[in-house]
């Protein structure tokens, strides 16, 4: 089977990469601006093209033999332009889009803008009568501890903690990316839309607790304040507050079966992860 990934160079992307060659039985081809960095973050044995995936013309060309696509790109204000035209472009084209969205209750044409631009692309791809396969991926592990919290306790011994006593099920973008390889590959899943999660909801005190740091409050207000300090754009900015708010009114502590349904087996549990951080980068190093 061939499987083309765009936005394979992010959180998530190289983990679908490795999760597709450990098949074994896979062409892996990836589509990116920039082979070179690429190579850096990619394993071994994809077929990597270089190419704007904004070029009609590219996007055809890169599909061409393959059975499916993972769409992704990055977090950016003209995120829904960039894949609404890559729909457009692979429409006729005999292949299932399988499409990575965001946190599953925030959604909505009224949710944080890049969420909106989530459902506004799920909607096109829907009713495009393109067969497509939706994955809404929870907060990540990776992201909210590794990237936001560790960084904070190593300065500080502190964790900023803007959503109060709300949890979030977070789920191990390996887990994701397992998922994804499964359902760039398997024809059952077609028209359905998989929420990924945690096997439960974490709140930052039971993390500080485990990385033996402290939380200090704060509020989404206070997010937002301190990235338009930083020079984040303002929609960025107010994204981020609309998310961190949505986190404190408790709308990600859900959990689903579906990474179970999936693959067979449990989530990975933010007790491993953290794990797996004090081997490889003690918080005290």
């Amino acid at each position: 089977m061939a499987v083309l990934l765009i936005g394979a160079t992010g959180n998530v992307g190289p983990h679908v990469a490795r999760a597709l060659l450990r098949r074994g039985d896979d062409v892996v081809r990836v589509l990116t601006r920039d082979a070179a960095r690429a190579a850096t973050v990619l394993p071994p044995g994809c077929q990597v093209v270089e190419g704007d995936p904004g070029d009609d013309d590219t996007v055809v060309t890169a599909a061409a033999g393959v059975d499916a696509v993972f769409l992704l790109s990055g977090h950016d204000h003209d995120m829904a332009d960039l894949q609404l035209r890559i729909i457009r472009a692979l429409r006729r084209l005999p292949v299932r889009i399988v499409k990575l969205s965001g946190t599953s209750t925030a959604i909505n044409p009224d949710g944080p803008y890049t969420c909106r631009q989530h459902w506004e692309i799920e909607q096109v791809l829907v009713n495009s009568g393109q067969p497509f396969t939706i994955v809404r991926p929870n907060g990540y592990m990776q992201t909210l501890i590794g990237t936001i919290m560790m960084p904070a306790v190593r300065a500080t011994g502190r964790i900023p903690n803007a959503i109060g006593d709300a949890g979030i099920s977070l789920v191990d973008t390996r887990d994701v990316g397992d998922v994804c390889a499964e359902l760039l590959t398997e024809d059952r899943w077609t028209g359905q839309t998989v929420v990924l999660t945690g096997g439960r909801a974490v709140t930052y005190r039971e993390i500080a607790g485990l990385l033996g740091a402290e939380t200090v409050d704060i509020t989404p207000a206070d997010v937002r304040a301190s990235l338009l300090e930083r020079g984040t754009a303002l929609w960025e900015a107010e994204h981020f507050q609309e998310m961190y708010q949505l986190f404190r009114d408790g709308q990600s502590e859900f959990v689903t079966p579906d990474v179970e349904r999936v693959l067979g087996r449990a989530p990975r549990t933010v007790e491993d992860y953290l794990q797996e951080l004090a081997v490889s980068s003690p918080v005290n190093a």
